[in-house]
């Protein structure tokens, strides 16, 4: 009998352990109930759930007002932004620049008017405070530290990427994601379109893979199984803070950038309490909290400190408006297909 007697003494000390966390959630919960709810706002968004599920947490843990957030896919968003304003519902749209421009453009929204808006730079927001911008990821290259030792550091700008040498490169496939696809949209407007694909076409010889997912070039950076990545700065930071071998590159000669921004719909039911939550999406304790958390943007607050590079240079962001239609995105896909992706001649 003694030796089962060490077993009960562990199935007993995991059941206390047990009753003791539940009881702890049960407080939790309580206090979370213990003060009312004293506004409710809905809010339309296509960005990523754990991430809008973090702002709704702490806003509600804050203010004591319950965002409602329902999800969208980005395609679902454009599509909503364009609804009769007799069928809109709901208080406030977090999107891309596209749609909040679509949005502008079927009159779905409002200008929004609060404090900080006017301190946000002209190229972050709508002309007319339909929409503010309150975050953005830039386009970067991420070399593995055996390259950047080696060459890398001198690969640093677009045009460069493009020469002749022996270095490989890792960039997402345009037609896998909206953001990606948004570089070929952004080197169209810059050069024009027979000049921006043709970048394209040059820096072919170098591409080894395009991959599905956004952050692969990054990451198979990060681990030395490639060159350089073409990606996202948000992943970049986040495998380096993680402490990987990589570096993170800001292009020379500017870089596009994905902006996410907020928007107050026609239909809103609380403008008061809506404005409240624009004003605190701008705040530095929103940039604190989501670098807290994983989520590393460069936020439109001019307070923040600007990001540097692993050369300790500051971002130069491309001046490109956006604005794309989804039939001309389509039309631009389907050229980079044919004369770039599934081209044989080079």
């Amino acid at each position: 009998m003694k030796r089962f007697w060490p077993i009960a003494l562990l199935i007993v000390f995991v059941l206390i352990v047990f009753g003791v966390g539940a009881r702890i959630e049960q407080n939790k919960q309580k206090e979370r109930t213990a003060v009312p709810v004293r506004a409710e706002l809905t809010i339309y968004s296509d960005l990523p759930t754990n991430l809008t599920t973090l702002l709704a947490q702490q806003y509600e843990m804050q203010y004591h007002v319950r965002l409602n957030m329902l999800p969208l896919t980005e395609e679902q968003m454009a599509t909503r932004m364009t609804l009769p304003v007799s069928d809109q519902k709901g208080d406030l749209v977090l999107t891309t620049r596209d749609n909040l421009d679509i949005g502008v453009k079927y009159n779905q929204l409002k200008p929004v008017l609060t404090e900080g808006v006017d301190e946000i730079s002209d190229r972050f927001k709508n002309n007319d405070a339909f929409w503010v911008g309150i975050w953005y990821d830039p386009v970067i290259f991420a070399q593995s530290e055996g390259f950047y030792n080696r060459m890398g550091r001198y690969v640093t700008a677009w045009q460069s990427l493009i020469l002749p040498g022996d270095w490989a490169v890792i960039m997402t496939d345009f037609v896998a994601s909206r953001s990606a696809a948004n570089i070929l949209y952004s080197f169209v407007e810059i050069d024009g379109e027979e000049k921006g694909l043709q970048y394209f076409v040059e820096l072919k010889p170098h591409v080894v893979q395009y991959a599905k997912f956004l952050s692969t070039p990054v990451r198979l950076a990060a681990l030395g199984e490639t060159d350089l990545g073409i990606g996202n700065y948000s992943d970049g930071l986040q495998y380096a803070k993680h402490k990987y071998p990589v570096k993170i590159i800001f292009p020379a000669d500017g870089t596009p950038y994905y902006l996410t921004g907020v928007g107050m719909l026609q239909s809103v039911s609380n403008e008061e309490e809506a404005t409240r939550l624009v004003k605190w999406l701008l705040s530095k304790q929103v940039a604190q909290l989501l670098e807290d958390n994983g989520f590393y943007y460069v936020h439109t607050n001019p307070e923040l400190p600007k990001p540097i590079d692993s050369l300790g240079r500051e971002l130069v962001l491309w001046g490109t408006q956006g604005g794309y239609t989804e039939d001309g995105k389509k039309v631009l896909l389907n050229k980079w297909i044919s004369q770039v992706r599934f081209r044989k001649d080079i």
